[in-house]
């Protein structure tokens, strides 16, 4: 494996007695960490500013991690292995130094025009993979030392990942950006961005809107966050092979452990299907054709192949293997591979799994092929409107998103549904039963001063409870024809900066 290379670029924006020890302690450093690498100074040249000299370095430079310091250097060397190491081990794209850790505290009105992350101007050292860098400088437009700003904005519009590493300073560096003059140049910046001056950033998969904005980061991955269609969605999909990152699709577990408290119940389960199929009564005809996608472990294709023709598709083998030994006619496919050998089904389930599903344009067309004209798709979802996912989005983001790759908004399903060829028959929250146990256990695990007052009012409720799980219900009918004045809400070319 080869060497990783760094490019240190030290920018010289006036007299620096400090260069040449900057420079010998960086060379020495570096010799000692088997890296190859490269240091260059930047002058001024034709009178260019701190930004274009910025520019024209990463333009040059070959590493594969780019580093930007201060002449006068007032952290420790060992600090630039730190940044590098982040970069290297895949944990970051982008690193921001800071000098005492207090970044919340300053600059609130700065971090409220742009990002909440930005590079302290007392610790002046970034760190860039060689993408990230190429991508953010080669879009850059300040020519001042608000470069740094503007390069944090860019890094939150086109979803790299940024960290912090503290630094300890001796003394403050040269200020890059100040107070008064960094708010206006946030409101530059924010103009140059209204006014398309850079290049678009990777379209939202739902409504294709340009307005995406990092919400969080989680171990490998971004969450990001549409300002339209107020959707969050993981920035990576697919790897090289084209596979779904971060997600290992298994068979639901038998609960066979009764003091296992994150399982819901058999009798839990049971009157949720139920609750389920009585809703597809009121729509539907004996023996209709149903077909479920995403069959878990079956439960509810046991219960309507007593009064429907059922048939389930899972992509995860175990599932289908696990349904299949109930006696359900269960396939091992997704939605976009499946073969319908019979009929036209007269409705199609889908609880909790498309959300999981990476191009929901694509899915939602082959269900409408695979049903017949009014028949009916039953559909349910989190809502990130609602209010129990905008009291807990923060605490379980990373758990959000250990599966699911999609979180919609009710509004963004909505438009959705209506741009794929169907008309809503209802919408509401959906109610799932759970029982004490699994509530005493969700209760503890998130609230755990209200761990004793709910079990004291659990005791007096009926086990399981009907209880909201923060999701809506979508009940949907396909249009016998065409969609007639609607808006065709894929973008012809839709443009992608990554």
């Amino acid at each position: 494996m080869s060497a990783t290379r760094v490019s240190v670029l030290v920018p010289l924006t006036g007299p620096s007695p400090d260069l040449p020890t900057t420079l010998e302690t960086v060379e020495q450093y570096l010799q000692g960490t088997g890296f190859e690498f490269d240091v260059r100074v930047l002058d001024r040249r034709d009178g260019a500013g701190y930004g274009a000299m910025l520019r024209r370095g990463v333009a040059d430079a070959s590493g594969t991690v780019i580093v930007v310091i201060d002449p006068a250097m007032t952290h420790p060397a060992d600090a630039i292995g730190d940044a590098v190491a982040m970069i290297t081990s895949l944990a970051t794209d982008v690193v921001f130094a800071t000098h005492d850790g207090r970044d919340d505290e300053r600059f609130r009105l700065t971090r409220a025009l742009l990002v909440p992350l930005i590079p302290d101007p007392a610790a002046h050292l970034m760190a860039f993979s060689s993408a990230a860098a190429q991508l953010l400088f080669g879009e850059a437009k300040r020519a001042d030392g608000a470069i740094d700003l503007e390069v944090a904005y860019l890094a939150n519009k086109y979803g790299f990942r940024v960290e912090r590493l503290n630094v300890h300073t001796r003394a403050p560096a040269r200020r890059t950006f100040r107070g008064f003059r960094a708010l206006v140049a946030a409101v530059g910046i924010r103009l140059t961005d209204r006014r398309n001056g850079y290049r678009a950033a990777r379209r939202c998969p739902i409504c294709f809107s340009a307005e995406v904005w990092n919400c969080a980061q989680i171990p490998g991955n971004i969450v990001r966050a549409c300002s339209r269609c107020k959707c969050r969605y993981l920035n990576q999909f697919a790897e090289e092979d084209s596979t779904p990152v971060r997600r290992v699709l298994r068979a639901h577990p038998i609960v066979s452990d009764p003091l296992d408290d994150t399982q819901h119940s058999s009798m839990a389960r049971q009157k949720t299907v139920s609750r389920r199929l009585s809703l597809l009564r009121r729509e539907l005809a004996a023996r209709a054709r149903v077909l479920e996608v995403g069959v878990r472990d079956g439960t509810f294709g046991a219960s309507a192949t007593q009064e429907f023709e059922y048939v389930g598709i899972d992509p995860a083998e175990s599932c289908a293997r696990q349904a299949r030994s109930r006696g359900l006619e269960v396939y091992c496919a997704n939605v976009g591979a499946f073969v319908n050998t019979g009929p036209s089904f007269d409705a199609i389930t889908i609880f909790h799994v498309f959300e999981n599903l990476a191009d929901p344009h694509d899915a939602l067309a082959r269900m409408k092929d695979l049903l017949k004209p009014g028949g009916v798709l039953l559909l349910t979802t989190f809502d990130t409107e609602g209010l129990l996912y905008l009291l807990t989005e923060q605490k379980r983001m990373t758990h959000n998103f250990r599966k699911h790759l999609i979180l919609y908004s009710r509004s963004a399903l909505i438009e959705l549904l209506e741009h794929s060829g169907f008309e809503i028959a209802a919408i509401g929250p959906d109610f799932e039963y759970r029982d004490h146990k699994f509530l005493r256990h969700w209760i503890g695990a998130r609230w755990p001063a209200m761990a004793w007052p709910a079990r004291l009012a659990l005791k007096v409720l009926p086990d399981p409870l009907l209880v909201s799980s923060g999701s809506i219900r979508v009940l949907a009918r396909r249009r016998a024809g065409p969609p007639v004045g609607v808006r065709p809400i894929r973008s012809v070319e839709p443009t992608h900066a990554r």
